[in-house]
């Protein structure tokens, strides 16, 4: 089955939809709305798509064309409101990460999505990456050599040169619109979360008008405890995630990558990485595109449905509600 699709939103990060989309026989996109003008000209170019295709609003594109389905990727402040129009208009939903801004409201939106009869969808592409994947696979087979044990120690880090906030200027933006993709994959490597302490900080010279940069302690129901940074006024870019077990640690690195480090054999030793073998993976937002498709046309839930993306949006409240509040925030707050 194809699914006709309106996209809002196409310039930035809403090229995507339109070149990965645009190319899936799956896929056929109907309608493009955007409020600019120049980022319309431009998918439609690319889209052989006539000026009848372009909108202003998503309500005009919802009366004028015949769609399946709706994809958002414009600023997160304005994805449930958008999302909603969706709904009533009985089309399913991909939405851009960070699904929302606030707790309730996100799980509002997936009741409303359920009581609409339609399938709503979040873009958290990180978890299809080939070392994401890379991961997945390794802590789910114990008998493979590259197999940690069981993590109990990890450390989540990525410094961002992002010097202009742009539509970054909400408190805790870089939670809501960041943060959400690497609790993400933290969520489905160690499990759920079960408190989080936090402080949000800025630097002298930011240009935010609210602190661009968290750090955070994360514990696991598991066990599994998580020494969380993100920044987004860092001069040296640097990506990095390590998982520590009892057989060994996982690294990721910023050139993908994975490497697995054996526990030493004696104190204060080191052992030589050896590389993983990556699993082979489309483009990250393919693997999107694909789940949403399935979820779609035979019901296969995945884990980026609206539903599944709650407990990130879960750890993204905590973060939040930690560093505003000064305290230790506990999952068994939210209901």
């Amino acid at each position: 089955m194809t699914l006709r699709t309106v996209h809002v939103g196409v310039g930035g990060r809403g090229a995507w939809p339109v070149e990965v989309m645009g190319a899936d026989p799956k896929f056929r996109p109907v309608a493009l709305v955007d409020v600019d003008r120049d980022f319309l000209r431009g998918a439609a170019a690319r889209l052989d798509l006539p000026d009848a295709a372009l909108f202003a609003d998503l309500e005009a594109a919802l009366r004028a064309v015949e769609a399946d389905a709706v994809v958002i990727c414009t600023p997160t402040r304005t994805h449930a409101p958008l999302a909603r129009l969706a709904f009533a208009s009985g089309k399913h939903v991909l939405v851009e990460k960070g699904m929302t801004l606030d707790w309730e409201e996100a799980k509002a939106l997936v009741r409303e999505a359920d009581q609409a009869g339609v399938k709503f969808c979040v873009a958290q592409n990180y978890r299809y990456r080939a070392d994401a994947l890379t991961v997945d696979r390794l802590l789910a087979d114990p008998a493979h050599p590259h197999h940690p044990g069981q993590v109990f120690i990890a450390d989540c880090l990525h410094h961002r040169y992002r010097p202009e906030p742009r539509t970054l200027d909400y408190p805790y933006a870089m939670v809501w619109d960041m943060g959400c993709h690497h609790v993400d994959l933290l969520a489905g490597w160690l499990g759920p979360v079960a408190r989080v302490t936090a402080r949000a900080y800025n630097a002298p010279w930011s240009a935010y008008a609210h602190d661009a940069n968290i750090g955070a302690l994360l514990e696991y129901a598991s066990g599994a405890v998580c020494h969380y940074a993100l920044t987004h006024t860092a001069t040296i870019g640097d990506w990095r995630v390590i998982l520590q077990g009892e057989r060994g640690a996982l690294r990721l690195f910023d050139v993908p990558g994975v490497q697995f480090y054996p526990r030493p054999d004696r104190q204060l030793g080191q052992s030589a990485p050896a590389a993983c073998e990556l699993v082979a993976a489309p483009r990250s937002e393919q693997g999107v595109a694909d789940d949403f498709h399935r979820y779609v046309t035979a019901g296969v839930e995945p884990g980026i449905s609206g539903r599944n993306n709650l407990e990130t949006l879960a750890v993204c409240e905590l973060l939040v509600r930690s560093a505003r509040d000064h305290r230790t925030a506990e999952r068994a707050e939210l209901a």
